[in-house]
């Protein structure tokens, strides 16, 4: 499979009461076209700083990444057409309708009026809220705005979609509705990396997983190769060996 993201030698450095923090550390990795690419690691590890760089929030200081074959930093305005980010702290407008929101993503794209008011309807009824459209997002419960979130993020038909922590707080029926929604969008041939604390998900979603820690990437591969090499049951045995058990803030 061809890389959809390149990643080399990324490295971040955040300046802190005049101390230098490496936040990320020399990562390089590949995205192949097509697949589900998870992430996971303790807080701290990096994860969602490299989600950033990723998705054109903020620059490397170091390394480089390619996205689609363009390099972030440089072709930014290249990239975000292309690609569709879930926040973990979601950005909904709570005073417009469900179907505003939609329609409020769907202009900032250029997508064409009569095209988006097709994939509106569409989407709603593919995440269950077709009868809360014109309800107000504000009294939404907190599935009911995941579930808009990643429909809104996917109005411009992304190839790319970047997920952080798609399932935080949502109750077992949510969180397998989110994962049948993922898989659909990944059987459209969407790629889609996703960083979790779950992992259940992370096993059960991803084709690989990157597993971080302080800043460094550890591992890197399939979960059940992952578990192979570690002689382990379960991923969360795999994740406490490789990352060791201290708990971190």
């Amino acid at each position: 499979m061809e890389p959809i993201i390149e990643v080399r030698n990324l490295t971040k450095i955040f300046l802190s009461r005049g101390k230098k923090i490496t936040a990320v550390d020399d990562v390089s990795f590949d995205v192949f076209n097509g697949e589900i690419f998870g992430m996971i690691g303790p807080n701290g590890a990096g994860k969602s700083t490299i989600f950033s760089m990723l998705t054109t929030l903020i620059k490397p200081t170091g390394g480089s990444i390619k996205v689609a074959g363009f390099d972030v930093g440089k072709e930014d305005d290249r990239i975000r057409p292309i690609i569709g980010i879930v926040p973990q702290k979601l950005s909904l407008y709570p005073d417009l309708t469900a179907r505003e929101n939609l329609e409020l993503m769907g202009n900032l794209y250029d997508v064409p009026k009569p095209v988006m008011e097709e994939r509106i309807d569409c989407y709603l009824k593919l995440v269950g809220l077709e009868t809360h459209a014109d309800r107000f997002t504000g009294g939404f419960s907190g599935g009911m705005k995941q579930r808009l979130s990643v429909i809104c993020a996917v109005i411009h038909d992304p190839e790319i979609i970047f997920w952080d922590e798609p399932t935080t707080g949502l109750d077992p029926q949510t969180r397998q509705a989110i994962w049948k929604l993922a898989r659909k969008f990944n059987g459209e041939g969407k790629t889609l990396i996703f960083t979790t604390h779950y992992m259940e998900e992370a096993d059960k979603l991803s084709d690989r997983v990157a597993v971080m820690n302080l800043g460094k990437l550890v591992a890197l591969d399939a979960p059940g190769i992952l578990k192979e090499k570690s002689e382990s049951a379960n991923l969360e045995d795999v994740f406490i060996r490789l990352t060791g058990e201290e708990v971190r803030d």
